[in-house]
């Protein structure tokens, strides 16, 4: 960035900040307004001409590790209730934490969110969050999983955490993690996805952002991400992974995103199946930081296979089970120790995942 850049980014900052201070604006996500963000850092061309409904060329052989346990999260913050979900991630014995963004809030140092994190014992990634606020910044957090990624000895396949999106792959799970920069037509985002994933060989795939679209999520977001995005991660058969809401939600297997159009040969809300051209999305977003009740309107469709908004906790999904490299079970466990997705009432432990 320019210096004339820099010297116009600090003064919206300082202009947005004068606004706030003069007509005491809050916000119910934060109690001071956020710094001018500067542009997503990561790879990749405006448009990149690729058919989203036909551009993966993968062979979707590659497996994971068998039973490598994995926990998805968001909207932590740095206080006791993301503590107590660190402490499920830990007792659940996950071996790896992803986290959805909005890591901090209010200017709370990232030092305090290393420093809980790092307690688990395990690697850790995340994509940023709007509240992210300090990630570009020196000694941010994207500087922190930077360093952390070395010290595990954990090479990106492309790009690096602090530019926003960068891609990784850990034993053999593929994740491609995109920034929350950029609005719904925003094409950057969407094109780094596919160029990620275009001759991906895994069989299981993760994309990660923060932000929704209205019909992602069960809280009160809107659209924010736009549907390319998700239809490129759905040709490639790459699970979606949100925040934001503050709620969580899962769907049902699903061909087209944009329509929410469940896949009426593999329709079980709790036997999913994924495979270039259908996948399915969540947002587990009960991180830590507050809990949101549940829209009643958007939380009846009929895409979701599980909604839930009364406690913090984490979805746990574990890759290769019972010997095979293409069945993953997963489930949301609240703090209390409580599997709600699948409910009580279903009689079941765990969700079935098969790879096709």
């Amino acid at each position: 960035m320019s210096e004339r850049q820099h010297v116009l980014w600090g003064l919206a900052a300082a202009a947005v900040a004068a606004v706030w201070t003069i007509s005491g604006c809050t916000s119910s996500d934060a109690t001071a307004p956020p710094p001018a963000e500067e542009p997503d850092a990561g790879s990749g061309d405006d448009d990149n001409g690729l058919d989203p409904n036909s551009y993966y060329q993968g062979s979707a052989t590659v497996p994971t590790d068998a039973n490598l346990k994995v926990a998805f999260t968001g909207d932590t913050d740095t206080g006791d209730d993301f503590k107590k979900v660190l402490a499920l991630v830990k007792s659940e014995g996950a071996q790896l934490l992803v986290v959805q963004g909005d890591l901090t809030y209010s200017y709370h140092p990232a030092a305090d969110w290393f420093a809980a994190a790092d307690g688990l014992g395990i690697p850790y990634f995340a994509s940023k969050g709007n509240h992210d606020y300090s990630w570009t910044q020196a000694g941010g957090l994207g500087a922190g999983f930077d360093d952390r990624l070395g010290k595990w000895s954990i090479t990106p396949d492309d790009g690096k955490p602090s530019a926003q999106s960068y891609s990784v792959t850990y034993k053999g799970l593929k994740f491609v993690m995109v920034g929350d920069t950029g609005g719904t037509s925003d094409s950057k985002r969407p094109t780094y996805v596919a160029k990620q994933l275009q001759n991906d060989d895994h069989i299981w795939k993760i994309c990660s952002w923060h932000k929704n679209q209205r019909a992602t999520n069960v809280g009160p977001k809107e659209d924010e991400m736009g549907w390319t995005i998700y239809e490129y991660c759905r040709q490639a058969g790459a699970i979606v992974a949100q925040g934001h809401s503050h709620t969580y939600a899962r769907s049902k297997t699903i061909t087209a995103d944009q329509a929410q159009t469940v896949d009426d040969a593999c329709g079980d809300p709790f036997d999913l199946c994924i495979a270039p051209g259908k996948h399915f999305f969540f947002d587990a977003s009960l991180g830590g930081v507050e809990t949101r009740a549940k829209d009643a309107t958007w939380g009846a469709k009929p895409w979701w296979g599980a909604t839930y908004d009364a406690d913090f906790g984490a979805l746990f999904i574990e890759f290769n089970v019972d010997g095979d490299p293409k069945k993953a079970h997963g489930y949301f466990k609240n703090v209390g120790g409580t599997i709600v997705d699948p409910p009580a009432s279903t009689g079941k432990s765990f969700f079935t995942i098969t790879a096709q």
